[in-house]
């Protein structure tokens, strides 16, 4: 796993922790997606991706990510994907995300993706309790999920960049 992006334990979704990562690169599939179609978009994308990277010779260098950004119209910029090497050039068919290093809001939920709004709450009133505006750049990595464990030992990390 990143060591720019790991995680001692489980928390609780009500935990919301600061940390300082290292810039990371994500390659993956970028759309705009509407929430009722990004369950879709990940079956679709993860595979795609995982292809690409494989026929390229490129490692993943952790779990997989999801960026989002530029939410507006009830659709949000996606770009489903995985870390490499800072070195990784994407194939033609992928982009290339450069996650910023430096201070971020985190935090950690175990459990299914249905839950996963509680954690989102937890991280808005981080921001609230600090005068902080979110940024219109976050990230969600899927530490365990599907095919790994059950539902309610799912583990997703949620990474806000903090403005210095």
């Amino acid at each position: 796993m990143n060591s720019a992006i790991r995680t001692a334990g489980h928390r609780s979704t009500d935990s919301v922790d600061r940390v300082v990562l290292e810039p990371s690169v994500v390659l993956g599939l970028r759309e705009r997606v509407a929430p009722s179609e990004i369950k879709a978009f990940f079956a679709r994308a993860l595979p795609a991706v995982a292809g690409e990277l494989a026929r390229a010779g490129i490692h993943a260098a952790g779990a997989p990510i999801a960026v989002y950004r530029h939410e507006a119209d009830q659709h949000f910029d996606v770009t489903v994907g995985f870390p490499v090497d800072q070195a990784s050039a994407p194939p033609v068919t992928l982009v290339r995300e450069q996650l910023p290093g430096g201070p971020a809001a985190r935090a950690v939920h175990e459990g299914s993706y249905d839950a996963l709004p509680a954690a989102y709450h937890a991280l808005s009133q981080w921001f609230a309790e600090r005068h902080l505006a979110p940024p219109t750049m976050m990230w969600e990595q899927y530490l365990v999920g599907p095919g790994d464990a059950p539902q309610n030992r799912y583990l997703t990390q949620i990474v806000y960049p903090v403005a210095r």
